[in-house]
């Protein structure tokens, strides 16, 4: 959040539950948000149903080389520089995460499909690419499962 939303803009919590709300609330504190503008409990469905949902796929590293020889795109590596020493996949884009936030980052054309380390900042990124109208593949898996499948250069 801290890199995504500008400090200070309004701020709506969307949870299931309280503990959601609670847990988040914990983590916004961390970032220097004391609280947020509003906050709603219960199922999106029902929290917003007139409002548009769009989705895109979803995969893990195991269905990345058969993806993508059915498919043109890029990966795209959103791990900061420093995590990349441990491993990349050696065909994968690198742009960070915060540099997806500045218009003048060059993105390839095509379908970009989006890593992280866990999937947290992937989800992310996919996200903000997906509202940029570009198509998405989000790859929600741990590049401890990449490293297993012998994916990884170093």
């Amino acid at each position: 959040l801290g890199w995504v939303v500008p400090f200070g803009a309004p701020l709506t919590l969307l949870a299931s539950d309280t503990a959601q709300v609670a847990q988040a609330q914990r983590q916004l504190v961390r970032i220097g948000w004391d609280r947020p503008d509003a906050v709603a409990v219960g199922p999106i469905e029902s929290l917003a149903p007139a409002l548009p949902r769009r989705t895109y796929p979803s995969v893990s590293f195991s269905d990345l080389p058969a993806d993508l020889s059915s498919q043109a795109g890029t990966v795209i590596d959103v791990r900061r520089e420093d995590e990349r020493a441990g491993g990349y996949l050696p065909d994968a884009v690198h742009i960070p995460l915060h540099a997806l936030l500045d218009p003048a980052t060059p993105l390839p054309e095509g379908t970009l499909w989006v890593h992280c380390a866990s999937g947290f900042r992937a989800s992310i990124a996919a996200s903000l690419l997906d509202r940029l109208g570009r198509q998405v593949v989000l790859i929600d898996d741990t590049m401890d499962h990449a490293a297993e499948l012998e994916l990884l250069a170093s």
